[in-house]
């Protein structure tokens, strides 16, 4: 039991540290994309970089566990930038034609809000008075 025991936590050190530099790396990759123009402009240099620092990072025998998650991280990354814009384009090649030249408070509506009338009565529409126009219609 001892030595099952010992074997599980044998590298249980080396895990937390490849773990919490995947988490330093997270959070590294959201503060220089969001500080950096270069990295926002080109989102895929940010994860690339990763990967390269986690390969010469290999080299050495004490930060080889943390190039390991470097070179994770950067994948990872890599891959969901590669994903959402993959979800962005498709988002806006199915996106329905927009108009242009209204206002921002144009609900798009052919009608004003007085001429609601119109499609519930049809001797109503809005605020005109409609009885001097057939007056003159008569009169002709």
């Amino acid at each position: 039991m001892k030595a099952m025991l010992r074997g599980v936590t044998k590298g249980l050190p080396q895990t937390g540290l490849q773990g919490g530099a995947g988490v330093g790396v997270f959070y590294l990759h959201r503060m220089l994309a969001s500080k950096i123009t270069l990295l926002q402009t080109n989102p895929f240099l940010a994860p690339l970089g990763f990967v390269v620092l986690g390969h010469v990072l290999k080299k050495s025998p004490k930060l080889a566990s943390v190039s390991s998650a470097l070179i994770g991280a950067g994948g990872y990354a890599a891959a969901q930038i590669y994903e959402v814009k993959k979800a962005v384009s498709a988002q806006s090649t199915n996106a329905p034609a927009q108009t242009s030249g209204f206002d921002d408070d144009d609900t798009g509506a052919l009608m004003s809000v007085d001429d609601i009338g119109m499609l519930t009565s049809p001797g109503d529409i809005g605020d005109i008075d409609q009885a001097p126009m057939y007056d003159d219609a008569y009169s002709l």
